[in-house]
């Protein structure tokens, strides 16, 4: 081959590894940004999930104060209450 064939097929192959180069550099960057918006509303869940497990956590704990209040409350009473002897007519 000439000299000039030679430099021709190595600019022909310089050109073609320029695109593939810039092809996979163009899909990475796209995988990237893919990536980043699904890291940012995977993010938002969780804030969310944070949130609402924290309301659960407060309405269950409200809850369980009451049942224990109403608890201790028949217990007082079942202590303190007298029945009645039945009134003879």
């Amino acid at each position: 081959l000439s000299l000039q064939e030679r430099r021709q097929r190595n600019k022909t192959a310089s050109a073609k590894y320029r695109q593939k180069k810039n092809r996979q550099q163009l899909e990475m960057k796209r995988t990237i940004d893919a990536l980043t918006e699904q890291d940012a509303l995977l993010k938002r869940q969780v804030t969310e999930l944070r949130i609402e497990n924290q309301r659960l956590r407060v309405m269950n704990d409200h809850l369980r104060s009451k049942i224990l209040a109403k608890k201790m409350l028949d217990q007082y009473l079942e202590r303190h209450h007298q029945p009645q002897p039945p009134s003879i007519p």
